[in-house]
Parts: structure tokens; sequence; C-alpha cells
């Protein structure tokens, strides 16, 4: 590993050590707040941030592992993990915001139905949104200097940075509306107040389930083997092309995916003469150096081929 990566590594490690705890403190806060105002959405607030907490554990081993040279049981490394990640962390969040819409819709069921709802007790919450607001902040902010530090290729510290953000959204759209409910009283809305706080859960699932949506979306098409996005497949063309060129070698194509912040290139060659292992080899590693450059780290491999029929259609 080189020194550069055991920073960037160090660097995702401590932001990562700082979110684990203070999820952790959110959590126990959030469902202790649920627990003392009788609000689901500060229920809603609490269980995101427990889960913030256990992929915090997961995403500091998963960092870790990120990059490692390949072993007789994993022969491709662990890059993939850091997707895999990603994946099922963005699987969580959107069940745990669906769970909360069950919830506040069988709350809503219950009122219309002539059921009792508890009646909500305002000054935990107060207490609780400051403090929770503050720490979301700046653990946002923490984990986009991190990112930004390690070079913007962290998929874990973006995925925890926006993770913060939302956490921090819940909690000053829940406790500012939820805290604007008794001023309701003597208006039109007035005998709808016991279930306001169902209808601001759901509206604050509308607003947010597109990012563990989208982030779910890429991270799919990652391990599916889509090709990496056009421009990255530009650059990484670009470079082997012109490497190519230098060596007097003939460029057939080159496929190019993407494992998180990890990409692995397959080079199709013809030397178009007698060479040496070790000049393939060669070839291999200065392209690597070039595109750690371009776009980040990557995995090369070059495929010595006479034919062209290899080449394939991109869309």
């Amino acid at each position: 590993m080189s020194a550069n990566a055991a920073r960037n590594l160090a660097i995702e490690r401590k932001a990562l050590v700082v979110g684990k705890w203070a999820n952790l403190f959110m959590a126990a806060a959030g469902l202790l707040t649920a627990w003392a105002s009788r609000s689901d959405a500060m229920l809603v607030d609490g269980l995101y941030s427990a889960v913030n907490f256990i992929s915090a554990i997961a995403a500091a081993r998963i960092g870790a592992r990120v990059g490692l040279p390949p072993t007789r049981s994993r022969p491709w490394g662990h890059d993939f993990d850091e997707v895999l990640y990603v994946t099922f962390r963005s699987l969580i969040l959107i069940g745990v915001l669906v769970f909360a819409a069950f919830v506040s819709i069988s709350k809503i069921w219950t009122f219309f139905s002539g059921g009792v709802v508890p009646q909500l007790v305002f000054g935990p919450i107060a207490v609780y949104a400051v403090v929770i607001v503050s720490i979301c902040l700046g653990l946002a902010a923490n984990f986009h200097r991190a990112y930004r530090n390690t070079g913007r290729r962290s998929a874990i510290l973006k995925t925890e940075a926006r993770a913060a953000l939302i956490d921090g959204a819940l909690s000053v759209g829940s406790g500012a509306a939820l805290l604007s409910l008794p001023y309701l009283e003597g208006t039109i809305l007035g005998p709808y107040v016991p279930i306001g706080d169902a209808v601001i859960v759901l509206l604050l699932i509308l607003a947010i389930i597109w990012q563990p949506l989208s982030t779910f979306r890429t991270t799919l098409a990652d391990l599916a083997g889509v090709s990496a996005p056009s421009n990255t497949y530009a650059k990484v063309a670009r470079a082997a092309r012109n490497l190519a060129r230098e060596k007097g070698y003939r460029l057939h194509r080159a496929a190019v995916l993407q494992a998180g912040r990890m990409h692995w290139v397959a080079v199709y060659l013809d030397p178009k003469k007698p060479v040496l292992a070790e000049e393939i080899d060669q070839f291999r590693d200065l392209l690597s150096n070039r595109l750690e450059d371009a776009i980040g780290p990557a995995r090369v491999e070059v495929v010595l081929t006479a034919s062209d029929s290899t080449k394939a259609d991109r869309k």
C-alpha cells in the first residue's frame, strides 16, 4: 500500500470512528425522546441513527479491505465489498422509511376509525431537535472534509456525508413541524392535530426516500457489471490509445467497470510484433499509473489478441 493510500485510509477511519459514536448517541437520544414524547417522527429519527451506527461499524471494516491485493479466497480482491456495503445500506434505509410509513398510516387509520391516538409531549422534542441538528451538521462537515482530503473517491465517505445531512434534515423538519402543531389549535386544522405527527413523517419520507433509491440504483448497476460512466470510459480509452501508440501497439478496445472507488480496466491489444511478457507488464503498470491521475485507483489487465472481433458497441 502506497503512503498516499495509507494516509487516505487513516483519514477515512478517523471520520468513521467519530461518526460511529455520534450516531450511537443520536440513536439512543432519538429512541428515548420518542418514548418520552410519544412521537413517531422521533422514532424514525432514532432508527435512522441506529442504522447509521451499525453501518459505520461495517464501513470501517470494509474500508480497511478495499484496495488490498487478491488472495486465494478472494482472487479478484475486495473492491466490490464497498459497492455491496452501499447497496445493502441503501436497502436498509429504504426499509426503515417503509416501516415508518406503515406506522404513520396505521395511526391515521386508527384516528379516522374512531380509535385513541396518544397526545404528543412537546418538551423533549425541542431539546432533542437542537442537539441532534448540531451534531448532524458537524458530522456532515467532518465526512465531507475527509471525502475531499482523500481525493473525493471514497463511496463510503460520500454516502456517510449524505446520510448525516438526511438525518439532520429529518430532525429539522420533524422538530420544527411538531413544535408548530400546538399553534393549529383553534383553527380549521385543530381537530387533526393528534395525527399531525404521522402526516409529518409521511411528508418527510416523500422528501428523502429518493436519495437511498438513487444510490441503490447506481450501485446495482455497478454490481450488474454495467460499463463505467462515459466520461470515465473516454479517459481510459484515450490513455490506453496514447500509450499503445507510443509502444507501437494496436489498441482494439478497452472495457471499464467501476467498483466503488476502484476501477477495473481490461485493455485488448495487438502488439503487431514479438514482445516479452515483461514488456506487457511494463505497459500495464505504466497505464495503471496514468489512470491513477486521470480517474483514480485502477486494476488493469492486458489481453493480447490479433482479432478485433471482441469490439463491442457501447450504448
